[in-house]
């Protein structure tokens, strides 16, 4: 068995234009977008979705649970790596407009909501371009669960790192 990422040998297909397109275009919004946070919070907002994405999708679509495919099988390609910087990107703008639209309190519940619903849509996107490949049992609710958690999160861990910056502003 090999140790590396190999890049998947069969063509260059829909689903691979698809994340591609997708990356390009949501890091150039990100890139035109007025800049609302400092980089350092940035890479860490980037950083934190694509891990906990990684982390999801290799818990229930891994060994154990193994309840979906991300790209062309099972196998782990470089293709199934780059996923991840959907994740990321998007997570970004979860945050960003969370953040521009000063969503607070009982709001924060709706905002979750509505995003997972969005999530939920554009993954089912991806399941119309191959980018994902459901076995069994699994459904697209079983997703939305999993965004309302990991978008609560992501929420949380943007507050702690943003009264972390706080902190160490007033203490210096």
């Amino acid at each position: 068995m090999t140790s590396y990422m190999p890049f998947d040998e069969r063509a260059f297909d829909l689903n691979d234009c698809f994340v591609l397109s997708f990356i390009v275009v949501a890091y150039g919004f990100m890139y035109i977008l007025p800049k609302r946070f400092p980089l350092s919070v940035t890479c860490l907002l980037l950083l934190f979705c694509s891990t906990t994405a990684c982390m999801l999708d290799n818990s229930i679509g891994g060994d154990i649970f193994d309840l979906y495919d991300i790209m062309d099988g099972p196998a782990y390609t470089i293709m199934d790596f780059v996923v991840y910087f959907m994740y990321a990107a998007s997570g970004y703008f979860f945050i960003y407009f969370y953040d521009l639209f000063r969503i607070r309190g009982i709001g924060t519940i709706g905002y979750i909501a509505f995003f997972s619903l969005l999530s939920a849509g554009f993954e089912l996107l991806c399941i119309q371009v191959n980018v994902f490949h459901y076995k069994d049992s699994y459904i697209i609710y079983y997703s939305f669960c999993i965004y309302l958690v990991s978008q609560t999160g992501t929420i949380l861990f943007y507050k702690f790192i943003m009264d972390t910056a706080k902190f160490q502003k007033r203490s210096s």
